[in-house]
């Protein structure tokens, strides 16, 4: 009995010598992958390779299995995905490359992220368990087509007095300036507490349609840019039928609008001259659209708000057409040539009535702010307002 146990202590330091391979003490390596970030490529599928590395190399060979996972890019669309793929080190080796193929187009889109995971290993232990592949747009094209609703050419008892068919490519500096900035120091966040930093760079043009796009970037001490135009000091507006067609972007914290301001400010300042909000879309509701008129004593606004809801679809999908028809003592919201809301001046009761004075016109892409509330992890960026027209009938 006394000779078993003496055997059995004997064994056990012999079986942890093979373990560690001869007699050695080396420990297990470690194993990291690294990141990769490129462009996506217009055409085809564009390699991603990511390097799989020990941190010393072993006398025995290593496995390591990975799977790659979706992120804001998705598999297949974006890339191909893969699933608990298998690469061997060899003896002496310390470097492997897996790749990912990532699918090419030429549609403009944010940088769309991906993960590549390491999922398990044999004579090796894991210090790095994912790498992240970063695609970078290289492309200039949105994805949108002409379909939806289109307004009339002419109406009864109107003429056209004025409108931009943005067909030039350019904007119309002699009608349309920039209001550039977050507003400060006067007025930071616009008044409504936005997160957006506007710049000319972020409004174009494709296809004879105006594009405002909002992006996430870090600009100016702000998290987000886009872009605004108004016609104020070059373009006043009174009386008659404005209508705008357009695409609407989608997604919380996104705030685009067509509105308009008092050019002269007859009563004093806002929200005592009014304020007309032909269409405001808050993106987590993108299937609503909201007409609205500010006015009273201020400091705050009384207003009157009416919506307008989609009977189906959302107003991402195709064109849609949104007017008012602005008329003596009275302002009238239509969408696609449907009535939904009517405001006549007996409604501000005994508040001055300021919408029969002259207001300049204003088209912007808010993000973020005390109504929308912020974007989320939902929010697919960028986003873009594309115009087809501003009309003006009298």
């Amino acid at each position: 009995m006394k000779l078993n146990i003496v055997f059995f202590i004997l064994l056990v330091p012999m079986l942890s010598c093979s373990k560690s391979g001869g007699g050695s003490n080396q420990p297990n390596p470690q194993v990291t992958i690294s990141n990769v970030s490129l462009a996506e490529g217009n055409a085809g599928n564009t390699a991603f390779v990511f390097t799989i590395s020990l941190n010393n190399s072993s006398s025995q060979p290593v496995t390591v299995n990975y799977s790659s996972m979706n992120g804001s890019a998705i598999a297949p669309g974006d890339f191909a995905a893969v699933t608990n793929q298998e690469v061997v080190f060899q003896p002496g080796e310390t470097q492997k490359n897996v790749t990912i193929n990532v699918v090419g187009d030429d549609v403009r889109e944010g940088q769309e992220q991906f993960t590549v995971m390491l999922t398990g290993s044999t004579n090796a232990s894991i210090q790095q368990f994912t790498a992240t592949g970063t695609i970078m747009n290289d492309d200039l094209t949105i994805p949108f087509n002409n379909a939806g609703y289109d307004a009339p050419d002419s109406y009864p008892g109107y003429t056209l007095a004025w409108a931009d068919e943005f067909n030039t490519g350019t904007l119309n500096t002699t009608i349309w300036s920039f209001e550039n900035g977050d507003g400060c120091p006067n007025i930071c966040g616009w008044g409504n507490n936005e997160l957006e930093y506007y710049r000319p760079e972020n409004l174009f043009f494709q296809d004879g349609k105006m594009v405002i796009e909002a992006k996430k970037e870090s600009f100016g001490g702000k998290e987000y840019t886009s872009s605004k135009i108004l016609t104020r000091d070059k373009k006043f507006l009174k009386f008659g039928r404005i209508d705008v067609r357009a695409i609407l972007p989608k997604g919380k914290g996104i705030w685009p609008a067509f509105w308009l301001l008092p050019q002269h400010n007859v009563f004093g300042g806002w929200p005592r001259s009014g304020e007309i909000d032909l269409m405001e879309l808050v993106g987590h509701e993108a299937n609503k659209s909201h007409g609205t008129v500010h006015f009273g004593p201020g400091p705050g606004s009384t207003q009157i708000s009416r919506s307008y809801t989609l009977p189906s679809g959302i107003f991402n999908d195709e064109f849609h057409v949104f007017s008012i028809e602005w008329t003596l003592d009275q302002v009238k919201w239509y969408i696609d040539g449907n009535l939904f809301s009517t405001v006549n001046k007996a409604d501000l009761g005994a508040a001055n009535y300021p919408f029969n004075e002259e207001f300049f016109f204003i088209i912007n892409l808010a993000v973020g702010g005390n109504w929308p509330g912020s974007p989320d992890a939902s929010t697919y960026f960028p986003q873009w307002l594309i115009v087809d027209y501003v009309r003006w009938y009298q």
